[in-house]
């Protein structure tokens, strides 16, 4: 498996979508290698170079983007126009500007769900699916992260905290989405510092130390304003919708691994048992650890990406 120092030999250019917006990209290995599209997580997050450690980069080609308004995609951390369906057509105007017939797609948390979303939309797209610790955008998904008793029970505390269940979580929501979108510098700031702190600690990360850069704090508001819109919607896409799309995919045949940390507490354990049901051909792999694409986990990414290889492009 290739060693993190790869991805500096990464190309990276920008795309221009028809309604204004620019779609930053990173692109990795040959032009003639097995092409797979990498979806990050968040949303908001953008991709890491240390992703395309996850492939091979002599047989591999690998493009991965940052989302709409994500990381350094511009105008970054914009709500204006950025939907399911528009993050949907910037994936195709991306495969075909880059001439690629299918590719594998692997995507991570909120990025295993635009996965199933895409391959659902644009079928003929896609020729394999490699999904991480799946995101289902149902109630319970959102709740866990901001019930007063959930996992993520520290998540946005303060903010119209009363009350339980998703209503509470979605109250929680609509008033930290507007407060990062409306609100003061320092408001924006605070809102964002303490959800990156609650995360953090749902995720078992040391807490962030030492100050920030001004560019680093706009980076943060950004980054979670894109999370606070997504989220508040459910994205657009809800678990029902998800299991329907992902019961078309199965009936298709197509190549699925689904991937779960056995400690994952961000994303549902049921979530992988409730893909597996909807895509019988679907291997469902438990991966010692938690939510992140480390360790354990990288190492079956990079495995299920070999495996899937063979479909790639065919």
């Amino acid at each position: 498996m290739p060693t993190p120092d790869w991805p500096p030999a990464s190309r990276c250019f920008d795309l221009r979508t028809p309604d204004g917006h620019v779609v930053h990209a990173r692109q990795c290995g040959p032009d003639s290698g097995e092409p797979w599209l990498v979806l990050h997580g968040g949303p908001g997050s953008g991709c890491s170079p240390s992703m395309a450690a996850w492939f091979d980069p002599l047989r591999h080609r690998a493009v991965l983007p940052d989302q709409r308004g994500a990381s350094r995609s511009r105008p970054a951390g914009t709500r204006r126009r950025n939907t399911v369906t528009a993050l949907l057509a910037d994936l195709e105007q991306l495969r075909t500007t880059l001439g690629i017939a299918r590719w594998g797609v692997v995507g991570g948390s909120w990025g295993a769900a635009l996965a199933l979303a895409y391959a659902d939309r644009f079928p003929d797209a896609v020729s394999a699916l490699v999904l991480r610790g799946t995101f289902l955008t149902g109630f319970d998904d959102v709740q866990a992260l901001f019930n007063a008793r959930g996992a993520g029970r520290d998540l946005l505390r303060g903010i119209d905290g009363r009350g339980e269940g998703f209503p509470a979580a979605r109250g929680r929501l609509l008033v930290a989405t507007e407060m990062l979108q409306l609100g003061t510098d320092v408001q924006k700031l605070n809102i964002a510092t303490q959800w990156q702190r609650a995360e953090r600690r749902l995720l078992r990360l040391r807490p962030h130390v030492g100050p920030q850069t001004r560019q680093q704090q706009v980076a943060l508001v950004h980054k979670y304003r894109i999370q606070a819109h997504y989220l508040y919607r459910r994205a657009g896409l809800g678990r029902a919708a998800l299991l329907m799309a992902a019961a078309r995919i199965g009936a298709r045949g197509l190549p699925v691994t689904l991937l779960h940390g056995l400690q994952d507490n961000v994303c549902q354990p049921e979530n992988a048992l409730r893909l597996s049901a909807a895509i019988p051909q679907a291997r469902l792999v438990w991966v010692p650890g938690g939510h992140l694409a480390e360790g354990a986990m990288a190492q079956a990414l990079g495995a299920a990406i070999r495996a899937s290889a063979w479909s790639v492009g065919a």
